[in-house]
């Protein structure tokens, strides 16, 4: 185990928002924060980068200046002009036990699902506001299985009436926020590999059909010198030009559609260059495969018999 802490949520599990009061300004009811309870260690053990100030520690206590970490998206919506550190705010009012001074500035993680833009978010010691706690995190290397059962035994050690639910890693969680996403994609990916069969097929018959009714004209390009390999060659260079011009048209269509489908791209661009020329080779290699047995019936194609053929 390497590092170890608490918070009252994690990624995709709620939050507990209010609206902010600035000192001398009347709370302005759009700009809404959401809060998490953390324990010390948090941000280490999450690894959610400090960018400025200093961590919480044991010195913020109950009785000291009530302290808060704010994202660098909240540093830039409350505080827009200066240096955040040192300057206060209120959580929901102006009351004096309510105020809270911002002693860091981390960088904005996402919170409720992959797709949010960076949101309103800061983190408040249990310290200084109790909270009946929700999740604790540990850090850890090797298997997850005999790491999850040693925690349990240690807490269970200290508290065997404490109840333990949800045991997970946060991949797993994260796996779980975007459930109706991957279905999508893997129903898209089905039909993909559906259009691509029937593709297959498609240029297998039209090719079938196309060599069919030149027959007369390899058979006389044969028998005039022409190579058995250059009429391999002839008709796959036929089904090469087709399948490229509906990359041409089809390259542009999916540019244009960008945004219908960004949405549901999670650490990849909808215009990702190596996605874009691995689908297009992919489908230039399965038009020549599909196409390569018409193809080879032409370059047998025996030029007494296809002269004789009508």
């Amino acid at each position: 185990m390497k590092a170890a802490s608490f918070s009252a949520f994690t990624f995709h599990e709620g939050s507990w928002s209010s609206n902010i009061a600035l000192p001398g300004m009347k709370i302005n009811e759009d700009i809404d924060v959401k809060h998490n309870v953390v324990g010390i260690g948090y941000l280490e053990t999450m690894q959610i980068p400090l960018l400025a100030g200093r961590n919480f520690s044991s010195s913020d206590t109950s009785t000291s200046q009530h302290v808060a970490i704010i994202s660098e998206h909240t540093a830039k919506i409350l505080f827009p002009l200066g240096n955040p550190l040192g300057r206060h705010y209120g959580l929901g009012d102006n009351k004096p036990e309510n105020d809270v001074t911002v002693i860091g500035v981390v960088k904005d993680v996402k919170f409720d699902d992959l797709a949010e833009e960076p949101m309103n978010l800061d983190y408040i010691p249990y310290t200084q506001h109790p909270w009946s706690f929700g999740d604790f995190e540990v850090r850890y290397t090797g298997g997850f299985a005999p790491v999850a059962a040693a925690v349990q035994r240690t807490i269970h050690s200290i508290d065997r009436n404490l109840p333990i639910t949800r045991v997970t890693t946060l991949d797993q969680q994260v796996a779980r926020s975007i459930t109706n996403q991957r279905l999508v994609a893997q129903l898209s990916a089905f039909f993909g590999l559906l259009a691509v069969f029937l593709s297959c097929i498609g240029i297998y018959g039209v090719m079938s059909y196309v060599v069919t009714r030149r027959t007369n004209e390899i058979g006389i390009r044969i028998a005039l010198g022409a190579g058995r390999s250059n009429m391999l060659w002839m008709v796959l260079r036929e089904i090469l030009i087709l399948v490229s011009t509906g990359v041409v048209i089809g390259l542009p269509v999916t540019l244009a559609g960008d945004r219908l489908v960004s949405h549901m791209l999670f650490g990849l661009r909808s215009t990702d260059p190596v996605t874009l020329v691995g689908a297009t080779v992919i489908l230039l290699i399965v038009a020549a495969i599909a196409g390569y047995l018409p193809a080879r019936r032409a370059s047998l194609v025996d030029p007494m018999m296809a002269l004789r053929y009508e």
